[in-house]
């Protein structure tokens, strides 16, 4: 029988112990109303329409004055337990005539953020004038320390080949004499293009220079993402150099890494680094606009993919580096892209906010992520009330006084549901622990529901591709093979608990899976909208749903 139930205030307090997946919570149910007969769906209540974008970010910040983050450049400084977020602020010729100049924020706990350089946050690293400087516009870098002094090695990019004697994109050094400082470069470093008769594209794609210290071999590596004909084929590769002092750069003729068996368009924002014995490739797939990593056992490999999923974050994070402060914990800090005219139809932009994951190793030397221990004590400082406003189809609470429900479906498009109102906060975390017992189709969270059946955004468990899903698409046009919004593998096995934490800061939406995924999204109809969770041809448990939120938005 198909029922729907009248609306249930949740009163969350201090009253009684409530167990979830991270721990105790505090719940004070009222009485559950008895189960009104309905014989058609009721939608009237639900809100949908997109709201305006908020610009208030705090746990995912953008520029103070409004631009996107760009690919961003961290930096742990240990003197200060600091991580120093050095980034490409999006302007192009802008009223001080920088395109992409470097820009910088820092936090002591990933919850909070705050500028960095002259005045209250000024330019660190600005462009060059002329029009055929070699740095007439800034990429991509990284930063390193040597007795004191910050080295920073960015991407020149002048745009002007046409009429300027150099290639378009080299690399550069500039020096800074502490963080947070503005960096001045150096004009007696020679720039770093693409070797020439050595089958490069010469003329463009040679950027994004990672610069790692080897302290067994007492050297620098740096890397670049290029491209090159590699026996007639033209593939992105990962060049390197190595040096002993900074400055002096020895090409090896050699790849860091082809790309294997895949060839990949350009392998952007490279970087090595070491966790414990095992070495780490990451990169930025340019056409897919996903992250990967190799794994090795030495800083020139062979790498070798994951022995688990292949990757660990969707189409949401990108151009991600990571640090590793002096506890020995790593975060991977990236960028969420925008959308053109900040809807959800809009082309996939370049920028967007800055995105701290915290990144572990497995026991089989993999990488997984999930929400930083910091981030997550700042959002459950409350837990406040949300109302569930309807339930559809063959739902069944089981465990009293809580939000914790059974839901079944027998056939494809048979959406069964519970449906919530909109939550009014501008952060804060929705937190569940989720099973199934089995799988015809999905199951899993729906966000700026029209409906409970069809006219919602799906976030969704897929057993039958090992993949969770965001779909924008409606439910009746979904299909085998409809390409999703955004995905991450993720391994489903049934009567298995897996928790899920979703973090919502105005349209940046990041779901953690199990402790070991995420998935990052752009979903501007995602705030002050109706949710709720659904099955479809399945059935499947959603333990203790709760919400909870900093103590100041």
């Amino acid at each position: 029988m198909k029922t729907n139930f009248s609306r249930l205030r949740l009163r969350l307090g201090a009253g009684l112990a409530l167990l979830l997946a991270g721990g105790c919570q505090n719940l004070t149910p009222e009485a559950t109303p008895a189960p009104v007969a309905s014989a058609s769906r009721s939608d009237a209540a639900l809100t949908c329409a997109q709201q305006p974008e908020g610009t208030n970010y705090v746990i995912y910040p953008q520029c103070a004055d409004g631009p996107a983050v760009g690919d961003v450049m961290p930096y742990y400084n240990a003197a200060d337990n600091r991580t120093y977020s050095y980034f490409l602020k999006d302007v192009w010729n802008d009223a001080t005539t920088q395109r992409h100049p470097w820009y910088g924020l820092y936090t002591d706990n990933f919850s909070a953020y705050y500028p960095v350089g002259p005045g209250t946050g000024g330019e660190l690293l600005g462009c060059s004038a002329p029009t055929c400087a070699p740095d007439f516009a800034l990429g991509t870098g990284s930063i390193v320390q040597r007795n004191g002094t910050l080295y920073a090695y960015y991407t020149g990019f002048n745009p002007n080949t046409s009429s300027c004697p150099n290639p378009k994109e080299g690399v550069m050094l500039a020096t800074a004499p502490a963080v947070g400082q503005a960096f001045v470069k150096n004009l007696n470093f020679q720039t770093l293009y693409a070797p020439a008769g050595l089958n490069f594209d010469s003329n463009d794609n040679f950027r994004d220079p990672y610069v790692y210290y080897d302290a067994a071999a007492a050297k620098y590596y740096l890397l670049v993402a290029a491209r090159r004909n590699v026996a007639g084929t033209w593939r992105g590769v990962i060049a390197y150099y190595t040096s002993p002092d900074l400055l002096t750069w020895t090409y090896q003729d050699a790849y860091q890494y082809a790309g294997g068996s895949t060839n990949f368009f350009m392998m952007e924002c490279p970087q090595l680094l070491k966790l414990g014995s095992t070495y780490y490739l990451l990169f930025s797939d340019m056409d897919a606009k996903t992250m990967y990593y190799r794994k090795g056992s030495s800083p020139t490999g062979p790498w070798s993919a994951p022995a688990g999923n292949a990757r660990f974050e969707g189409n949401g994070c990108y151009g991600g580096k990571v640090i590793t402060d002096k506890y020995g914990d790593s975060y991977l800090q990236a960028w969420v892209h925008r959308r053109a005219g900040a809807t959800d139809t809009g082309a996939w932009q370049w920028g967007g906010n800055l995105l701290t994951h915290k990144l572990y190793q497995l026991a089989n030397g993999d990488l997984a992520l999930t929400i930083p221990h910091t981030l997550k004590s700042y959002l459950e400082a409350t837990t406040p009330a949300f109302t569930k406003s309807s339930q559809w189809g063959n739902v069944t609470n089981v465990l009293a006084n809580t939000e914790s429900y059974r839901l079944v479906s027998t056939a494809n498009n048979d959406v069964a549901n519970v449906l919530y109102d909109p939550i009014n906060l501008t952060r804060f975390k929705i937190s569940a622990t989720v099973s199934y017992a089995s799988a015809g189709k999905d199951f899993g969270f729906l966000l700026a529901a029209c409906d409970g059946y069809n006219q919602f955004y799906s976030l969704r468990f897929v057993p039958g591709q090992n993949r969770f899903r965001l779909d924008f698409t409606n439910r009746a046009s979904l299909t085998s093979t409809t390409v999703a919004t955004a995905d991450v593998p993720f391994p489903l096995q049934p009567n298995t608990d897996y928790t899920v934490d979703i973090v919502e800061e105005n349209s940046v939406v990041v779901v953690y899976l199990n402790n070991v995924a995420a998935l990052t999204a752009r979903i501007y109809k995602a705030p002050k909208t109706s949710w709720g969770v659904f099955v479809d041809n399945s059935t499947a448990t959603f333990k203790n749903i709760v919400v909870k939120a900093p103590a100041v938005q």
